[in-house]
């Protein structure tokens, strides 16, 4: 029981760290438009932290399910993440 409370804090803090993250780019960008610094380079790349949060989430479940020899889920994780790859991959060159 204790790993699987392990799992699901790591899983959290992921998503917690990658949108307190994005938030704050994004944030400190439009601060930075409003005050006639620099271009949308910091929000966009908030955006691009905010988007990639769902993929680091699912590399991280996959490490952990194979740190606890769960190796059916850790397929599917990475079957997914397969997936998500192949969809952004095809996305740019249409």
């Amino acid at each position: 029981m204790k790993r699987d409370v392990t799992m699901d804090r790591m899983l959290s803090l992921t998503l917690k760290v990658g949108a307190y993250l994005s938030v704050a780019c994004i944030l400190v960008g439009l601060l930075l438009r409003a005050a006639g610094f620099g271009d949308n380079k910091v929000m966009i790349t908030g955006f691009v932290i905010l988007l990639a949060t769902p993929g680091i989430r699912i590399v991280v479940a996959g490490i952990q399910f194979l740190r606890e020899r769960d190796y059916h889920y850790a397929a599917v994780s990475a079957g997914v993440l397969a997936i998500i790859l192949l969809a952004f991959v095809l996305g740019i060159r249409m």
